[in-house]
């Protein structure tokens, strides 16, 4: 007997697919944090995973699960506190406006996570 699994209940539904993202990204960043305080390497896949998972939230204006949220706060934190001249190289390079700025920020802010600065 082959029962063909049915489709799931969030294939046809955008708020449930934008839900099941938050779950996810809720899941990875629980991960990444683990690994990061264990001071095991995080895949760099996780990180765009994670990165990705942000960017659509806060394009559909869902709000990031908590502990994206505080990664992503945290990071604007440190970035902020940063000394003069420390990230002007890399701020330059990202444009002011757009989706594409919006990633690359989000990148840039992720690279603690990374293992790798600069």
């Amino acid at each position: 007997m082959n029962e063909s699994p049915e489709p799931s209940s969030t294939a046809s539904d955008p708020a449930g697919r934008l839900s099941e993202v938050s779950r996810l990204a809720s899941l990875l960043a629980d991960r990444v944090l683990s690994a990061q305080i264990a001071s095991q390497p995080i895949p760099k896949a996780h990180i765009h995973a994670l990165l990705d998972a942000a960017i659509i939230l806060e394009k559909y204006e869902v709000r990031l699960p908590p502990l994206l949220e505080q990664m992503v706060e945290t990071l604007e934190d440190e970035d902020a506190g940063t000394p003069a001249g420390t990230a002007t190289e890399e701020a330059a390079t990202v444009p002011a406006e757009g989706e594409e700025a919006d990633a690359k920020r989000l990148a840039w802010l992720f690279r603690p996570f990374q293992g790798t600065k600069g």
